[in-house]
């Protein structure tokens, strides 16, 4: 014959299994609940800027991304569009937040900025700067840099797309053309002539005839002034001999 369970025994039997049940099911409602109950990673408003819109080529120009807010961000990637003919990626510029880990990988126009926490670290939580970085100005143009597009993972692993067509994700900048210094001249310099040297004057070439005798014509001179003396003094003396005959 079989077996009579007694009521007593048969409540306690369907008690023991309602426990197990409700303990199965609350077990397997507390592993599951951190998944359920993990919010994915949220931010506020991301914006993409540059410390300068006009510089020079060979200038160093510093972009900085950030987010007015997040919430749970365990890590990121974000991919930053340029133009390769007019900038340059200065490859360790890269700064990211404290205590995680960032790499940047460049490609041909673009480059692809990622960060991440590590181990248990919680996830960010705030006011962010996401990465900030530089370029190199290559030529003049008129440079635009844009965030092409983002991703961010919360410390459950939940993925959520930053909305890359909202405003303040583009800036740009005018490249000016680098001054042209000017080289040495080439062109010969000017050697100044020799200047004739004065010669010495050892005299002078008198037209004069007289002139070469110079002092030499004084004893003549007093000589001529005498003898016209003595001439006038006898044509006195004749002249008055005359005047004596006469009377």
């Amino acid at each position: 014959m079989p077996e009579r369970i007694s009521p007593t025994r048969l409540r306690g039997r369907r008690l023991a299994a309602l426990l197990a049940a409700a303990t199965a099911v609350f077990g397997a409602m507390l592993i599951a609940a951190p998944a359920a109950m993990a919010a994915p990673a949220t931010y506020g408003a991301i914006t993409l800027t540059v410390d300068d819109t006009t510089i020079t080529a060979g200038d160093t120009l510093t972009v900085t991304i950030a987010a007015d807010t997040v919430a749970d961000l365990y890590a990121y990637d974000l991919v930053v569009g340029y133009d390769p003919a007019l900038l340059s990626f200065d490859a360790a510029s890269a700064v990211y937040p404290t205590g995680g880990f960032g790499d940047a990988q460049t490609g041909t126009d673009a480059v692809t900025f990622s960060s991440t926490r590590l181990g248990t670290s919680p996830g960010l939580t705030g006011p962010q700067t996401l990465v900030s970085f530089t370029f190199t100005a290559l030529a003049a143009g008129s440079a635009d840099i844009s965030l092409n597009s983002s991703t961010l993972i919360g410390t459950a692993g939940e993925t959520t797309a930053v909305d890359v067509t909202a405003p303040g994700l583009t800036a740009t900048t005018v490249i000016a053309a680098a001054p042209v210094t000017p080289g040495p001249s080439t062109s010969p310099t000017a050697t100044p002539s020799p200047s004739a040297s004065a010669l010495p004057i050892t005299g002078t070439t008198p037209s004069d005839p007289l002139a070469s005798t110079g002092a030499d014509a004084t004893p003549w001179l007093i000589t001529g002034a005498i003898g016209a003396a003595l001439v006038a003094l006898g044509a006195v003396l004749v002249i008055r001999r005359r005047q004596a005959a006469t009377r």
